[in-house]
């Protein structure tokens, strides 16, 4: 065998039995240290807690505990009359509203029903006539596919036009598309658009 190789053994046997030992004489300094101490119960602690507390002043502070915190959302509920739609939006609080109260909310939103309020989540609601804007008519226009946005009287009004030719569909897709298809949402519209790229 090579003489580096029987050297770094030995070195390696050394050094994890210098370690052993320190691991050893560190545990049992640490046993040394507890063995004298006392455990106390929960109750016991709880009663040196209290005559601890007896002897110093404790001054009350105000509280804002029905203030909104900076992690809130707000949920707006809309019903429009016109579709019959309830539209959902959550966002987060704005940092003017933090802090605020359940009467500062009722002054802020005055237009606005309020459903809940807790610290965390407020939820508004209002009804409104009128149609709620996510009504689409898909429609082929110039030999593409067409957006086109419906008002609550079902009037059309081109929206943009897609970069999704109607050249290389199937036919059957082609005739659908020439007669219209309506979309209620937009996120079916994406998903609509998506069959056919």
């Amino acid at each position: 065998m090579n003489k580096k190789w029987i050297i770094c053994i030995i070195i390696t046997i050394i050094v994890g039995f210098i370690l052993g030992a320190s691991i050893a004489i560190f545990s049992e300094r640490n046993r040394n240290k507890t063995e004298g101490t006392e455990m106390l119960s929960e109750k016991e602690l709880a009663d040196v807690s209290n005559e601890d507390n007896n002897s110093i002043n404790v001054i009350e502070t105000a509280s804002l505990e029905n203030a909104i915190s900076p992690n809130a959302v707000i949920i707006k509920k809309t019903y429009y009359k016109a579709c019959d739609h309830l539209i959902r939006k959550v966002e987060e609080i704005p940092e003017e509203l933090v802090n605020k109260t359940e009467n500062d909310i009722k002054k802020l939103y005055a237009d606005w029903e309020l459903e809940e309020y807790t610290p965390t989540q407020i939820t508004l609601y209002k009804s409104v006539s009128g149609n709620c804007g996510e009504h689409y008519f898909v429609q082929e226009h110039n030999g593409v596919i067409g957006i086109y946005t419906t008002d609550e009287y079902g009037v059309k009004t081109l929206k943009e036009d897609t970069e999704i030719s109607t050249q290389y569909l199937p036919e059957e897709d082609v005739q659908n598309l020439k007669a219209g298809v309506e979309v209620i949402g937009y996120t079916k519209l994406i998903e609509f658009l998506e069959d056919y790229e």
